[in-house]
């Protein structure tokens, strides 16, 4: 029984990431521009976050939550010869709330393996 609930756990988190109402496109690319990919996925940017003591602050915080399956789907190299995610230095482009495409750099990666989604800290980046 509880095979069964996690297998429909996991097929709404990934339905609820890529197509469940909320998706933005997103466009990744290798950070040796040799692969580019443009999947569903969810992003967030806002301007509230904390600083090392925890007082809140108003500091750009943006990130994306991608399904893994879409990117193995399309190719796209996700893991390193480790088994690891490797998504760092990858590039990120999606578009804001005024449909302006911002452009990003992955600068940290938190995988959930039970799930098999990845949410990606974005950090500024001119292309």
């Amino acid at each position: 029984m509880v095979g069964n609930i996690l297998k429909a756990a996991r097929a709404d988190a990934k339905r609820y990431t890529s197509s469940g109402g909320f998706e933005d496109d997103i466009t990744i690319k290798t950070p040796d521009g040799s692969t580019t990919v443009n999947i569903k996925g969810s992003a967030t940017k806002h301007h509230i976050s904390f600083d090392t003591d925890g007082n809140q602050v108003n500091s750009k915080n943006a990130h994306i939550r991608i399904v893994e399956d879409d990117l193995v789907a399309l190719g796209y190299p996700v893991r390193n010869a480790s088994g690891e995610v490797n998504l760092r230095n990858h590039l990120v482009s999606v578009p804001d709330s005024t449909l302006v495409i911002r452009n990003y750099i992955i600068t940290e990666t938190f995988p959930n393996e039970t799930m098999g989604v990845i949410v990606c800290i974005l950090g500024d980046y001119n292309m």
